[in-house]
């Protein structure tokens, strides 16, 4: 795998595009139920503060779901952005489900291997974050994504450079090759690593790094090795293990640990 930098300039163009111009990928993109991607009609979940004052937007992003179930998790996690004064949105990724509405597209689970995290996916979702910035008027923009969630949170933060300020990735595997192999598996073809993003990520970016002390799927040392490189480049970024936590999303988000990256994420200026 290797970064595909002309392409994402090219997904800078349709940022530009897609921010400005309604899309037919949603009959009813109002941008707070369902928000159009360059490829796919994205439904989501927003949870606001009260008054008109939240500056930071907040995007959560659930992980493959393999076990099956709805993408629901990301609600807890909007919610929890809007206790804090941020602007929350759960998001479906493409063909997963959320608050009774599905994204349009095939779910992770369901394709090809080689079909699992590609530029395509995951350009489609950085044009909807980008188009829900600017319907927010946000002047901040944090990821929030579990697993499969932030491997596509950590490519944007790097490809779409400087659409996002902020990540939580959560039980991240971060190198994509590195965690095929740690489960003696070969890599996806075509799918996109968040490691080979970091000579992107600006100097102003805040990463925060979450995984289970007992994740058997993507190993904390995943996510310290990368943590380790993002430092070596002088980014801003950490890394916390949550104790006697395994893989799932549920147990973290409850976390200490997660409370108080999200509240430092939305607090920095």
């Amino acid at each position: 795998m290797k970064k595909n930098i002309t392409a994402w300039l090219f997904v800078f163009a349709l940022m530009l595009l897609y921010v400005n111009q309604a899309d037919a990928r949603c009959e009813s993109p109002d941008n707070l139920n369902y928000v159009s991607g360059s490829e796919h009609c994205l439904a989501i979940k927003t949870l606001s503060p009260p008054g008109d004052s939240a500056k930071t937007l907040v995007v959560a992003l659930h992980g493959d779901l393999s076990r099956g179930g709805d993408a629901d998790s990301t609600i807890s996690v909007a919610m929890r952005a809007a206790s804090y004064g941020a602007i929350g949105v759960g998001m479906a990724r493409p063909g997963y489900t959320l608050d009774g509405r599905t994204s349009s597209g095939e779910a992770t689970r369901d394709l090809h291997r080689d079909d699992r995290f590609t530029f395509s996916e995951i350009s489609s979702i950085a044009v909807a974050v980008a188009s829900l910035k600017k319907h927010h008027d946000a002047k901040r923009v944090v990821m929030v994504g579990h697993s499969g969630g932030s491997i596509i949170s950590g490519v944007i933060l790097g490809g779409a450079a400087p659409l996002v300020d902020a990540a939580i990735l959560v039980s991240c595997p971060c190198n994509m090759v590195e965690w095929r192999y740690s489960h003696n598996r070969r890599p996806f073809a075509n799918a996109e690593s968040p490691s080979d993003y970091l000579s992107l990520v600006p100097k102003t970016s805040k990463i925060f790094a979450l995984t289970g002390e007992r994740d058997e799927n993507t190993w904390p040392e995943l996510a310290q090795d990368y943590v380790k490189k993002a430092r070596s480049m002088g980014l801003d970024a950490i890394f916390l293990m949550v104790e006697k936590v395994g893989h799932g999303f549920g147990r973290i988000r409850r976390s200490e640990e997660f409370k108080k990256s999200l509240r430092q994420a939305i607090d920095s200026k």
